[in-house]
């Protein structure tokens, strides 16, 4: 009986991760099936489709759907079969790599600084000004203050940017401030009014002043890099890094927003073309900024390699996780600053599709081959 009773209320710690499970799992399907116009008209030969198979059942165990190898070859032009299909990361990679509960609450953006801030040299998080963790209000420092107490903090704190903590993805609700005697000038909002927007888990921290190599391409919008960390056979290696760019005056910059991604190459440089995706549900692309005129493939960053270097370093101070995609930017003194760590629904397809490469690249098969045990033991 004590047994049973154990098993029973093992099986109930891990309820959650089922239900998660069978949501993403669902919600990918329907995903794919909602973009089929995208990729009805790719034909593979069936040899193409013989190698598909065969790849996939000796490296990952079993056949899988080619419907997202489509979706991706139809936006990029580019066929491959070692793809990692948006279902396989959400559904068997990030559970099988990252603890779910750990993620949970690392996602929280409130902890971001408390994580991150100056673990290493030239690399930050945005200063916070106030945060709100379920109802309670604390500051920079991470003391908790009373709302009367947040609301004098920032009454006259000039730019800043309020966001939700929990649960926000693709730079919804994201509001620019310029605060004034308790008045947000840009849209004549109160502080409480504003806090009322928000309710609970919020944070207000400081707008980021892009460095000059950013602006020049976009200065509406900060410009995050996307870094995908992953462990393998005790090594840190990163899948394609991918630019976001927002555009049409947008303040944000992700894809779902009407933002851009363009690839950028280990040595800074850009490829040629952008892709404007929204939801994943179209294909436009271009080779200049339709705002500012830049030609993508003219564009050399001198700080990529300290990026690199940083996502690499940040990864050994994450317990539990064995894929991180990080949001950096560069602010106009040079540092490097983190803007958010995912951890679940991490949007694998966007790399893939923009750089017309493998999530794991080169070690795509070895990485599959180790999930594959890890799920069998």
């Amino acid at each position: 009986m004590k047994k049973f009773y154990n098993s029973f209320l093992r099986s109930l710690c891990y309820f959650p991760t089922k239900i998660e499970y069978l949501k993403t799992f669902f919600s990918e399907w329907y995903a794919i099936f909602r973009k089929k116009n995208l990729y009805k008209n790719i034909q593979w030969t069936k040899d193409q489709q013989r190698e598909f198979d065969a790849f996939w059942k000796k490296n990952y165990g079993k056949k899988i759907s080619n419907r997202w190898h489509k979706l991706y070859q139809s936006m990029n032009g580019v066929h491959r079969i070692d793809y990692i299909p948006e279902i396989i990361y959400t559904t068997r990679i990030e559970h099988s790599a990252n603890d779910y509960f750990y993620g949970k609450v690392l996602s929280d953006k409130a902890f971001l600084g408390v994580m991150f801030d100056n673990r290493i040299p030239k690399v930050r998080t945005p200063k916070t000004y106030i945060s709100n963790s379920y109802g309670v209000f604390y500051d920079s420092e991470r003391k908790i203050i009373s709302e009367c107490e947040a609301k004098e903090m920032i009454c006259n704190i000039g730019e800043a940017v309020a966001k939700p903590t929990i649960d926000s993805s693709s730079g919804k609700n994201i509001k620019i401030l310029d605060v004034h005697n308790g008045i947000n000038i840009k849209d004549g909002m109160t502080i409480s009014e504003i806090f009322n927007i928000y309710g609970s888990n919020f944070i207000i921290q400081e707008k980021i002043e892009p460095h000059s190599e950013l602006k020049k391409i976009y200065p509406e919008a900060v410009n995050t890099f996307r870094v995908t960390s992953y462990i393998l056979n005790a090594n840190v290696y990163l899948a394609p890094i991918s630019l976001r760019i927002g555009s049409g005056g947008s303040v944000v910059d992700n894809i779902h927003s009407g933002g851009m991604g363009v690839a950028v190459n280990e040595d800074g440089t850009l490829h040629a073309t952008a892709y404007l995706l929204g939801n994943g549900d179209k294909s436009d692309k271009a080779t200049r900024h339709p705002d500012t005129g830049i030609v993508f493939q003219n564009v050399k960053f001198s700080f990529i390699d300290k990026i690199i270097l940083a996502a690499k370093h940040l990864h050994g101070i994450v317990s539990n996780t064995g894929v991180i995609s990080w949001d950096f930017t560069i602010d106009k003194n040079g540092d490097i600053v983190i803007i958010e760590v995912n951890l679940k629904g991490q949007g694998i397809w966007l790399p893939q599709i923009i750089s017309g490469e493998s999530l794991f690249g080169e070690n795509t098969i070895e990485y599959l081959r180790q999930m594959k045990k890890k799920v069998e033991r």
